[in-house]
């Protein structure tokens, strides 16, 4: 799924805009922030639906997760737990639920990351190890794109004539 919210636009297309009358650029900005709430709401609603499963690699352990990643249920598809010792039981149960909340983050990564402006990766920022210099840095030279864009569009201003 691709959503184009305007941040990922290229900062040519961001400095046109569509209209010289504030009211109906402001109106637009309006509607778009709807629209993509509409979207927002849809991606948490597919979310919801489908909930996570995942099931140990021999078959003995499923933990469902649910759209916000909580563990909804723990099941056992084996007899085989009854004979393990309680840190073997408890290790493979928090394998598993570690899979379920990886895959469970995952697929929210995906459903949301294009919601974000360019160069926000959600995946980064959930692990701790986004850099909001990089973003800022770029957010900047962004910036000063379309100031200069704005000044090569706008004709100087002339002095006035001198009478004499």
């Amino acid at each position: 799924m691709t959503t184009d919210i305007g941040w990922n636009r290229e900062p040519e297309a961001r400095a046109k805009p569509r209209q010289n009358d504030p009211r109906q650029v402001f109106e637009d900005a309006v509607a778009e922030m709807y629209r993509t709430q509409e979207r927002l709401t849809a991606v948490r609603a597919r979310l919801q639906e489908k909930p996570a499963k995942v099931t140990s690699k021999d078959g003995m352990i499923t933990v469902t997760l649910d759209g916000r990643g909580e563990v909804t249920s723990i099941a056992f598809g084996t007899a085989k737990f009854r004979r393990m010792a309680p840190a073997e039981l408890g290790a493979a149960l928090v394998a598993v639920i570690r899979q379920a909340r990886a895959e469970s983050r995952a697929r929210a990564i995906d459903a949301y990351q294009p919601f974000l402006p360019a160069g926000m990766d959600l995946g980064k920022i959930m692990a701790g190890e986004f850099s909001m210099t990089g973003m800022l840095d770029a957010a900047k030279r962004r910036g000063e794109h379309i100031m200069a864009e704005a000044q090569r569009a706008t004709p100087a201003a002339q002095p006035p004539a001198r009478k004499g």
